[in-house]
C-alpha cells in the first residue's frame, strides 16, 4: 500500500524520445500538408501583381493663401501639416474617382477585348494604391493573368496623371482669380469710401450754398469762412478735376454772390465725379460677380487639389510584375501547417491515453 505506481505519469523526455522513432508520422503530416497546399494552389490561383510608381511633390508654403483648398476641405487648415495630409487624402480620392475608373476601362477596352465584360466595381477591387506621404506612390494592380495586370495598372497611371495635371491646371486658374479678385474688392473698397467722400463734401457745399443765399448778395465773405470754403478742396482727393474751379476760386474781397457762383460750378463738376466713380463702382461689381462664377467654375474642376500640386511619372522606374503567392510558398505553407497539427496530435494523445 506504500507504493503508488507512475506507469502513467507523462513524462516529456520520454514521449519525445518516442516521437522520434516515429518520425515517419512526422514526415507524413508535413507531405500531406504541402499536397493540401499545393491542391489549394491550383484550386485557388494566386494573382499576379503588376505595379508602377508615381512621384508626388507639395509646396505647402502658400497653404495660408489656398483659399480654394479650405473651401473644398469645409474645415480651417491651420497648419502646412494639415495643408498636406488634406492634399494627400484628396489625391487618394481623386485617383479612385468614378471618371478615373470610366476612363480607364474605356482606354483599357480599346486596347483589348477581355475589358468588354469588365464594369468598374471589378476594376476598382482590382487596383489599389500604397503612399505614406509625399514622395513616392506605388499603384499596384492583382489579376490572375500577369498581362491584364499590367494593362490595368499602366493605363490607370497614364489616366491618373492627365487628370491630375487638368486639375492642377484648374486650381492654379482658380488662384489667379482669386488672386484678381481680391484686387478688384479693394480698388472697390478704395472706390466706396471715395464716393462716400464726395457726398460728403457734396452736403457741405450745398450747405454753404443754402447758407450764403440767406446773406446779402453784395456782402463781402470774411476771411475765416473764405478759407473754410476753399479748404473743401483739399478733401476731394481729385487735383485735375478740380484746378479748374481752383483757378476761379473767387478772391479776397469778393461778394457772396460770386461764392455761389462758384458753388454751383463747383457741384457741377462734382456730380460729374461721382457719376464716374460710380460707374467705375458698378462696374467692379460686375466684373466681381462674373470673376466669381469663373472661380467658382475652376474651383469644382481642380477638384480640391493644390495649385502647389505636383504629380509625374517615375521614368526611370519599370513595370514590376511579382506572383503574390507562389506554389513553392504555398506548399511550405501547407507542410507547416501539416507539423503544427501532427504537434498537436503528439500533444493530445497521452492525456487521451491517461483518461483511457
Amino acid at each position: 500500500m506504500s507504493g503508488v505506481s507512475t506507469t502513467n505519469e507523462w513524462s516529456f523526455r520520454d514521449e519525445a524520445l518516442a516521437a522520434t522513432h516515429r518520425w515517419h508520422l512526422i514526415v507524413l503530416f508535413c507531405l500531406v500538408g504541402g499536397l493540401a497546399g499545393w491542391l489549394v494552389s491550383l484550386v485557388l490561383p494566386s494573382p499576379h501583381r503588376a505595379t508602377k510608381e508615381l512621384f508626388v511633390g507639395l509646396n505647402v508654403f502658400r497653404s495660408a493663401d489656398d483659399r480654394n483648398a479650405v473651401e473644398h476641405a469645409g474645415l480651417p487648415i491651420s497648419s502646412a501639416n494639415d495643408y498636406k495630409n488634406w492634399q494627400m487624402s484628396s489625391l487618394n480620392s481623386v485617383i479612385f474617382m468614378d471618371t478615373v475608373l470610366d476612363e480607364t476601362l474605356s482606354r483599357l477596352r480599346v486596347v483589348d477585348p477581355y475589358w468588354q465584360n469588365i464594369g468598374r466595381q471589378d476594376l476598382a477591387e482590382m487596383l489599389h494604391v500604397y503612399w505614406r506621404n509625399a514622395g513616392k506612390w506605388r499603384l499596384v494592380a492583382e489579376h490572375e493573368d500577369p498581362v491584364y495586370a499590367a494593362q490595368a495598372v499602366i493605363a490607370w497611371q497614364d489616366v491618373i496623371v492627365e487628370k491630375v495635371h487638368a486639375s492642377v491646371a484648374h486650381a492654379q486658374n482658380a488662384q489667379l482669380i482669386s488672386d484678381e479678385w481680391k484686387a478688384i474688392a479693394d480698388q472697390a473698397a478704395q472706390s466706396k469710401g471715395q464716393i462716400a467722400g464726395l457726398e460728403q463734401i457734396r452736403g457741405e457745399l450745398l450747405a454753404w450754398r443754402n447758407d450764403l443765399f440767406g446773406r446779402p448778395a453784395d456782402q463781402v465773405l470774411i476771411e475765416s469762412d473764405r478759407l473754410l470754403l476753399q479748404q473743401l478742396f483739399d478733401q476731394t482727393g481729385h487735383a485735375n478735376p478740380w484746378q479748374a474751379s481752383l483757378a476761379a476760386f473767387p478772391p479776397v474781397g469778393s461778394p457772396n454772390e460770386a461764392y455761389i457762383g462758384w458753388i454751383e460750378r463747383a457741384l457741377s463738376l462734382l456730380d460729374t465725379q461721382i457719376q464716374v466713380s460710380q460707374a467705375r463702382m458698378d462696374e467692379m461689381d460686375r466684373w466681381q460677380t462674373d470673376l466669381a462664377e469663373s472661380y467658382s467654375d475652376a474651383s469644382d474642376n481642380s477638384l480640391g487639389l493644390s495649385a502647389e500640386l505636383l504629380v509625374q511619372k517615375i521614368s526611370d522606374r519599370k513595370l514590376e510584375q511579382i506572383t503574390v503567392r507562389s506554389t513553392g510558398v504555398a506548399i511550405l505553407v501547407g507542410a507547416a501547417v501539416g507539423l503544427i497539427l501532427w504537434a498537436l496530435v503528439w500533444l493530445v494523445t497521452p492525456a487521451l491515453r491517461k483518461n483511457s
